[in-house]
């Protein structure tokens, strides 16, 4: 009996341990430690020591040399998995139409046309569903720092799969089972004079390899 009571205050230790490590927080905090999904582009100032970022090596962006004289501590690494997980948090906010959430993370040219496109949606009765099965890659295609202004481009490649339902929810378009390959570039934006660290979303464009399958609405044509 003591045993299995050790048993399973072993397993119970490593449930929590996996789901901290996954969701950031401790298991049953409360409202106050709530998981704030802006803090997926939210980039502090680190240390003033220099950065050695694999990422960086080639000299490929040269526009890094203006972010980091507001922010030595960019590290564009850290900024490619941020930006992976805005990706998933806009597009799962964009199908559920969180317009709240969605102001939080788009800048105002942005949000307007994903507010558009929402309100387009209901007029017509209509929900989205979209399923990010994988996102297969991420990649850093340009970065542009004019003034304070930086603007950092990257082509998400994922599997999904999107589908519209009417009221009685019958598929209308696309289909929830099927996944298929979207490809896009986000670029997102910052101030770097700003208080707020945030990294918003500029741009939503169909990339070189586009697979003509993706699930929101793109701001460059």
């Amino acid at each position: 009996m003591l045993f299995e009571v050790i048993l399973y205050a072993a397993i119970a230790t490593v449930i929590c341990a996996m789901l901290f490590s996954v969701l950031g927080k401790n298991v049953g905090s409360g409202p106050d430690d709530a998981f704030d999904p802006t803090e997926f582009m939210a980039k502090p100032v680190q240390e003033q020591a220099a950065v050695i970022d694999p990422l960086e090596e080639s000299g490929e962006f040269p526009g890094i040399a203006g972010i980091r004289s507001y922010d030595p501590g960019f590290s564009l690494t850290k900024f490619l998995d941020q930006a992976q997980g805005a990706y998933a948090i806009i597009l799962e906010s964009f199908a559920e139409g969180d317009r709240a959430l969605l102001k939080e993370l788009l800048t105002d040219k942005v949000y307007n046309v994903y507010d558009g496109a929402i309100t387009d949606r209901e007029v017509k009765n209509l929900t989205q569903v979209t399923d990010l099965a994988r996102l297969i890659h991420a990649e850093v295609k340009a970065i542009d720092s004019t003034g304070s202004k930086a603007r950092v481009s990257v082509q998400f490649e994922a599997e999904l799969a999107s589908a519209m339902k009417d009221a009685e929810g019958n598929v209308v378009q696309g289909d929830p089972d099927l996944l298929s390959r979207s490809s896009e570039v986000w670029t997102f934006e910052r101030d770097m004079k700003s208080k707020s660290p945030n990294w918003l979303l500029a741009d939503v464009a169909a990339s070189d390899t586009d697979f003509g399958s993706d699930p929101s609405p793109d701001t460059v044509h």
